[in-house]
């Protein structure tokens, strides 16, 4: 059984220290074989969620230009809070 979309990004995060956002959802996606905007979209509202709740930090941001579309892209790394949550809910060892 496959963590939950938040738990995978939260583990994600704690090994890997800090990541932008294209590179969460892209892991993400392929994890759950899943595809699209819709997706990809909901992938990045949960980092928002995650990052309200103070359990991850945007400790970057940058805007990314193609042509006709801007993005603006943030670096996110797993908050001291963030830890501590993942250690009581069983998602990292202590």
């Amino acid at each position: 059984m496959k963590l939950h979309q938040k738990g995978y990004l939260l583990t994600t995060l704690s090994r890997s220290g800090s990541l932008w956002d294209y590179e969460l959802t892209r892991k993400a996606l392929h994890e759950y074989s899943e595809t699209g905007t819709f997706r990809e979209k909901t992938l990045n509202i949960a980092l928002d969620e995650l990052s309200a709740a103070g359990l991850i930090h945007r400790i970057e941001e940058k805007l990314e230009t193609d042509g006709k579309q801007s993005k603006l892209r943030f670096k996110y790394k797993l908050s001291d809070f963030g830890v501590s949550r993942m250690v009581d809910t069983g998602l990292l060892l202590p």
